[in-house]
């Protein structure tokens, strides 16, 4: 059995920003297409669809402007540790 490290599986990395950030654009869209062309069904009335969408793209501004700022302290560090 393998044993993993615990310290390096917990961090939350650019990467995991970066897949976060994607995702919730992929799933705006699709809320978007969705609310675009009435095929949101049932489940909820347009002014929720409305609501949602906006959560989810106001979600992934806030991902995605959280990448940006780590991946230029990463590359401010990195040029600093280079000097």
């Amino acid at each position: 059995m393998e044993i993993v490290d615990d310290n390096n599986d917990t961090r939350l990395t650019n990467r995991d920003l970066a897949l976060a950030a994607y995702s919730l654009a992929e799933l705006h869209n699709l809320y978007l297409r969705a609310l675009q062309t009435g095929e949101y069904g049932d489940e909820m009335t347009e002014e929720q669809m409305v609501e949602t969408t906006e959560r989810i793209r106001l979600a992934h501004t806030k991902f995605d402007a959280l990448l940006k700022l780590t991946t230029e302290t990463a590359e401010q560090q990195d040029e600093e540790d280079g000097e």
